[in-house]
């Protein structure tokens, strides 16, 4: 089981992966779990000021919520870590960073699932469907491009274990986009976050799988220069 691995990096290449993917995961994944696993047992009044309208739905589906959480956050880390490693990562240590992120998202992922259809609808007419079915297709995509990926590295084909791979941490990543567009949206103000806030089910995923669609046929062109 490994995870994703391309070409060897430049250094400048090296400082725009630790900029643009290492550095945010990390930083993602570690205010998530101190947010839902320190700050608000111990200060449930933050409730009252971050996302108020989901406190109850928070307490009703805890087990779920929390076990997305904290296997999304080590699916994250490890996927991050992963890709800035890239080449200089050994066999070994690539396998077992592969595995413990695949157990990682085969948990996340079915706990998403329930938590989609629990989403906040906001004020958009038909926020519920909205928000429902994008963080459902999430989900799903998320565990069906995992298994396409563990499928193609047990029969031994690398190259379409990596295109699924970098799929699939692309739809890991929405963790990271989906926070980010939602700090933009409350900044607009709380009209505007009421609104717009379903639509972000789709947002924080389908532009990273568009990335990531452009980034497997680059890789793809290359190592057909490479074979030819």
């Amino acid at each position: 089981m490994s995870t994703i691995s391309t070409a060897v990096p430049t250094d400048r290449g090296s400082r725009r992966i630790v900029l643009l993917i290492l550095t945010p995961s990390l930083v993602i994944a570690a205010l998530l779990v101190l947010l839902y696993g320190v700050a608000i047992p111990l200060w449930p009044v933050i409730n009252t000021y971050y996302f108020p309208e989901q406190v109850q739905t928070y307490a009703t589906y805890r087990l779920p919520l929390y076990l997305h959480i904290v296997a999304g956050a080590v699916a994250l880390v490890l996927g991050a870590i992963s890709i800035s490693l890239r080449s200089r990562q050994s066999s070994r240590t690539h396998r077992a960073v592969g595995i413990g992120y695949t157990a990682a998202v085969a948990v996340s992922a079915p706990c998403a699932v329930v938590m989609a259809f629990h989403a906040y609808p906001g004020t958009l007419p038909g926020g519920q469907a909205i928000a429902t079915s994008g963080f459902t297709l999430l989900a799903l995509a998320w565990g069906a491009s995992l298994i396409r990926a563990v499928l193609a590295i047990s029969r031994g084909d690398r190259n379409v274990h990596r295109a699924w791979m970098i799929v699939n941490f692309s739809l890991t990543f929405a963790a990271v986009t989906l926070r980010l567009q939602n700090g933009v949206l409350i900044a607009l103000g709380q009209q505007t976050f009421e609104l717009l806030y379903p639509l972000l089910a789709y947002t924080c995923w389908v532009p990273n799988v568009l990335v990531a669609a452009a980034i497997v046929k680059r890789v793809r062109r290359r190592t057909d220069a490479v074979t030819e």
